[in-house]
């Protein structure tokens, strides 16, 4: 009787493939919310943005805190 080996079972590959596909989604859909966010706030005239808290010049990086980060881009 001849030994034999047997290879252990890949791991579930479309599994992984599922979860990279979902990761991709998640960065799409936040990239797109960061870009409309961003759009949105400087459509806003300064009055406005004072307002909310928010200097014209943070609006990228309140954006980014907000969509990335869950942080309130407004005080």
């Amino acid at each position: 009787m001849a030994n034999t080996h047997a290879a252990p079972a890949p791991k579930n590959v479309f599994a992984g493939m599922i979860a990279d596909y979902a990761e991709a989604q998640t960065e799409l859909f936040r990239r797109r919310i960061f870009a409309k966010t961003v759009r949105e706030l400087e459509s806003l005239n300064d009055a406005q943005l004072a307002d909310i808290g928010v200097p014209r010049a943070e609006i990228k990086q309140r954006a980014y805190q907000n969509v990335y980060r869950g942080v309130s881009y407004h005080n």
